[in-house]
């Protein structure tokens, strides 16, 4: 699960380094409204994650960094996050039940 992870921010950051190539005016028009396109939607798809998820985030060390890396890389990085959280709220509702 974690080369899936790692494969899966790889190939965001790939899409955002060619994202930053279009903005440079490297490719034709077609692909480069294409690429705006797709960049908008995931903008605003990591957008509405980061908003889901702003609880999440605010608990850790650093969550101006895992903010950023949710605008960068979205699921890729939340997903072990959400992983971490799991069982220690596991561990908060036996507490509760054994009291």
């Amino acid at each position: 699960m974690n080369v899936l992870l790692i494969a899966g921010k790889a190939l965001a950051l790939a899409f955002w380094l060619v994202f930053g190539a279009a903005l440079a005016k490297r490719f034709g028009a077609p692909f480069e409204q294409m690429i705006y396109l797709m960049a908008g939607f995931l903008a605003l798809l990591h957008g509405a994650q980061l908003w889901l998820f702003s609880d999440l985030l605010s608990g850790r060390g650093s969550p101006w960094l895992d903010r950023a890396q949710v605008l960068l890389f979205g699921i890729f990085h939340l997903y072990p996050l959400k992983a971490e959280q799991q069982p220690e709220a596991a561990a908060v509702i036996e507490e509760a039940a054994h009291a």
